[in-house]
């Protein structure tokens, strides 16, 4: 019986990718995963450099950033966290 060793370009790992709202699971090797994260470092390079920039891809994602709602209740996270924030400092100042 002929054992076989793999070396590890050759190994295949499961790799995982979120793209769009889409996941897809494929075994690859390490050298296809670098052509993947190189391909996608250059992809985001690319929008970079355009004079929009980056937007989302998704207009629902689009639409759900920009709503009055989202927008309202990200004020009030944060005037609660800095409301925290400030008791937490003032508990531990030495000058209280």
């Amino acid at each position: 019986m002929e054992e076989r060793i793999e070396s590890p370009e050759t190994q295949q790992q499961q790799l995982t990718i979120f793209y769009n709202g889409r996941v897809c699971v494929s075994d690859v090797t390490e050298l296809q995963a670098k052509a993947i994260l190189i391909l996608a470092n250059r992809e985001r390079d690319e929008r970079m450099k355009s004079p929009t920039g980056w937007e989302p891809v998704s207009p629902t994602l689009k639409s759900q950033v920009n709503s009055p709602n989202t927008t309202l209740s990200m004020k009030r996270s944060l005037q609660r966290f800095l409301q925290k924030r400030k008791t937490r400092i003032q508990a531990t100042s030495p000058y209280h």
